[in-house]
């Protein structure tokens, strides 16, 4: 049984005061009118492999992306799979609102592979001896994000699942997009019935392209990516995204094509919103403090997801981190990176009479404006090199996973606002050479066909 609300089959199941599991809903579609038809008094929610018991009967309701809400203050006695120590690692732990510009962590004890475990805190892992006679009481205005580990320390990643229970004051509109999980405003401030489907466009996809329905599924979990180092890919739920960057960047770009396939808005209102999260999530992750910072194969696929849900909200905040947060190299070892995809590309140029990129890379006057790529350009620029093929992280992790993003900003009109104009000339360089196998064009086959069909229009 599933209640669909705004297309969306809610999969957050609750107990209530009489022990019947059920779902968050009334069983009929809520399209608008009185937001109160749709919280029930429960004492168990679960979501995604995550269970929270509360003391007592609670009212529970769920955001349009199927996330649950609770009204607080509200006492949890416990949360299921059960925090626990395992071999001197504790497992399964809890954060609440956690801080986006700090590497530091209380979800597992060996979370970024350190044997020596500097960066997990035990104050923070509020799941920790949690139990009927030492309840966690969650405030309102509070998210409480809870993981499920894997089991072998050695894996990557190393979660398993995550989801994340809001804890709020008053009940939301039932369209309400949840606010994010990191600390910060925890007004849900968007809608559903905001969001504008125009500024999407309807092109036929290719006969390879994967079909929207599909795609949708894959977004439907909590990307939990709040860390600003690249160990990051170690938290990323195994279950829920994929962990590295080239690929989080490929299935991003899955996604932002499909919504611009000629079907009608009701078959994209589902990866719509899944995404429109996605970025407002990661949006709160920035402004917070984190990066995600080009440095090889990691840090790519965030800025997308943001202008996505800055566009269709109508979010001016959320469209000014182009020009807000600018990756750009200054000197060699002096430069700022938020963004992989930015952070990695730049413009050939004369940094002083007669050298160019600093004497860096080899690069000479023949070079000058051309779009290129580093290694870890923005920080590091002794990783620049003119040779095409010095090094392998150009073709096998890079570029190859940023086509299908590329291509929906260019659909989507972003082009200013994204203001990075190095890396769409990258881009249409890199699409331009040869390559010995067809995934170092594209990691995903269909992209490379979407880009040759559509580049020239847009």
């Amino acid at each position: 049984m599933a209640v669909a609300i705004f297309g969306i089959a809610f999969l957050a199941t609750v107990v209530d005061v009489r022990g019947q599991q059920q779902l968050a809903g009334t069983g009929q579609p809520v399209t608008g009118g009185d937001p109160a038809a749709l919280p029930q008094l429960v004492r168990v929610v679960e979501r995604h492999g995550i269970t929270w018991h509360f003391e007592r009967p609670t009212r529970v309701g769920t955001f349009c992306n199927g996330d649950p809400w609770v009204l607080g203050p509200v006492a949890i006695v416990r949360i299921e799979p059960d925090c626990r120590e395992v071999d001197g690692r504790v497992m399964h732990g809890s954060m609440i609102d956690p801080d986006p510009s700090a590497m530091v962590q209380g979800y597992d004890s060996c979370m970024f592979a350190d044997k020596e475990r500097e960066r997990y805190r035990a104050e923070l892992n509020v799941a920790w001896g949690l139990g009927p006679e030492s309840p966690l009481t969650l405030a309102s205005g509070t998210s409480l994000v809870s993981i499920e580990s894997r089991q072998d320390v050695t894996q990557t990643p190393l979660v398993r699942t995550a989801a994340v229970l809001t804890c709020l004051a008053a009940v939301p509109a039932p369209d309400a997009f949840r606010p994010p999980y990191v600390q910060g405003d925890k007004q849900p401030r968007h809608r559903a019935a905001d969001l504008q489907f125009d500024v999407l466009r309807r092109v036929k996809p290719t006969v390879d392209a994967a079909p929207i329905d599909v795609l949708a599924t894959r977004f439907e979990r909590l990307w939990l990516d709040h860390f600003k180092q690249w160990p990051v890919r170690y938290s990323h739920p195994l279950e829920n995204m994929p962990d590295y960057g080239r690929d989080i960047a490929a299935l991003i770009g899955s996604g932002m094509l499909a919504l611009q396939y000629d079907v009608e808005p009701s078959r994209k209102r589902d990866l719509l919103i899944r995404l429109t999260q996605i970025g407002i999530d990661l949006h709160g992750a920035l402004r917070g403090g984190c990066r995600w910072h080009g440095i090889g194969g990691h840090g790519h696929g965030r800025k997308l997801p943001i202008l996505l849900a800055g566009l269709t909200l109508g979010n001016e905040r959320m469209l000014a981190i182009g020009r807000e947060f600018v990756s750009e190299c200054r000197a060699p070892g002096d430069g700022d990176h938020y963004f992989g995809e930015d952070g990695q590309t730049f413009f050939v140029e004369q940094t002083s009479p007669g050298v160019w990129n600093w004497g860096l890379g080899g690069y000479t006057r023949e070079h000058d404006g051309l779009p290129e790529w580093g290694f870890d350009h923005a920080t590091s620029t002794k990783s620049d090199d003119s040779v095409w093929d010095a090094n392998p992280y150009r073709r096998c992790c890079t570029a190859n996973g940023w086509v299908g993003q590329c291509l929906a900003a260019r659909m989507m009109g972003l082009q200013e606002i994204w203001n990075h104009p190095a890396f769409f000339a990258y881009m249409d360089r890199y699409m331009q050479v040869d390559h010995t196998d067809d995934w170092h064009r594209s990691w995903v086959g269909w992209h490379t066909s979407m880009w040759d069909a559509y580049r020239p229009n847009f």
